[in-house]
């Protein structure tokens, strides 16, 4: 479905999985200059097929594409994007610049980059091997796996229970793996201008989600593209990983301080990658940032009288399902942002880290 923001920027509608279970909002740009996306979704065929379809009800074809930005680098939102390079030679893939990318970037053999994962995860209480059966040639099966669903679900796209059975961290897991690699053309720096074709945008950094999240400002017209950093009805999964423990990271806090640069902007109308547009910006953005200071508070009651790992504390904490009921992936998206939380509560001087060898646990600073 096609919705017209302003004149000359179009809000289209990508399925994230066959039946509609869950939608990427890209935003296109029609001008003189050709078109302009900000995101696009998924590579699967199915996905592919909407974006033609849609580009098309507003007069344009995916060659017509001259510029890409991406918000950051999650399949939802980047893995689409080297077919539309392929298809449109010359577009510019445009990110900022501090974000991290997951695809190899870091050279290390899958097969250790996934033990490694594993033994990470297990420090902080979740045997992804013991009780959930995750082999050591993990990223291998999951790239196998996302090529069979993708078939699967594209296949199958009238409806069936196919894609009720992936939910969204167990398909971005899979899809994160199987992304095609890509680098961008240009790397963002905060406040950077970008114009073109009548169109002045300040990129905006707002680090939490990704540690390189971009937002995009119009300053004319007072809205802000916002991606996965603010959403109408949910918060974005704010994790801390082996990567942020090796360089003493702390998403959430990141996370914050961009909600609330974000609320400072002169900007009432928040455009984002998923769900709803939000008519208040500034307002979502306290009532996100109100919202992790409840969690704080509950994160902190669930670490009980004694010392507890992050997985037994996300176990204790309540979420919009029942934690028993979370796949592998979603448990570990559970246990990375409650880390988040655990990290800020130390930070804070409410909560003390104990690391035991190969252990980690916490407790409360009564």
């Amino acid at each position: 479905m096609v919705q017209e923001v302003v004149p000359g920027l179009y809000r289209l509608s990508i399925p994230m999985t066959a039946g509609g279970a869950g939608w990427t909002t890209p935003y296109v740009f029609r001008g003189n200059d050709g078109l302009t996306l900000f995101d696009c979704g998924y590579g699967t065929r199915g996905a592919i097929e909407a974006l033609t379809e849609q580009v098309r009800e507003i007069g344009g074809e995916i060659a017509d594409i001259k510029r890409l930005f991406v918000s950051h680098a999650h399949p939802d939102h980047l893995g689409m994007a080297k077919w539309i390079k392929d298809a449109s030679p010359g577009c510019e893939l445009v990110m900022m610049g501090q974000e991290r990318f997951t695809y190899g970037s870091n050279n290390r053999d899958p097969k250790v980059a996934e033990r490694d994962n594993n033994a990470w995860h297990l420090k902080h209480g979740l045997d992804m091997t013991k009780d959930f059966g995750v082999e050591d040639d993990g990223p291998t099966r999951f790239i196998r796996e996302e090529r069979q669903i993708s078939l699967e679900i594209d296949a199958r796209r009238s409806g069936g229970s196919v894609e009720a059975a992936v939910d969204t961290a167990t398909a971005t897991e899979r899809g994160q793996r199987a992304m095609g690699r890509i680098e961008p053309d240009v790397r963002l720096r905060d406040g950077d201008e970008y114009s073109f074709d009548g169109w002045n945008l300040k990129a905006v950094w707002t680090p939490g989600h990704t540690p390189g999240h971009l937002c995009i400002y119009d300053p004319e017209r007072r809205f802000t593209f916002t991606g996965d950093h603010v959403l109408s009805r949910i918060t974005p999964n704010v994790s801390y990983s082996s990567e942020d423990e090796e360089i003493n990271r702390s998403p959430l806090r990141e996370f914050r301080a961009s909600l609330q640069k974000v609320a400072d902007l002169d900007s009432m109308l928040g455009l984002p990658a998923h769900q709803d547009t939000i008519e208040d910006l500034p307002k979502r953005c306290l009532e996100i940032l109100e919202h992790h200071d409840q969690r704080l508070d509950e994160v902190y009651n669930a670490i009980g009288a004694s010392r507890s790992s992050a997985y037994e504390i996300a176990e204790n904490t309540a979420w919009s399902k029942p934690f028993e009921t979370f796949s592998v992936h979603k448990r570990r998206a559970a246990v990375g942002e409650t880390l988040s939380h655990l990290i800020v509560l130390v930070e804070d001087g409410r909560v003390r880290r104990v690391d035991d060898g190969d252990r980690t646990t916490w407790a409360r600073v009564e």
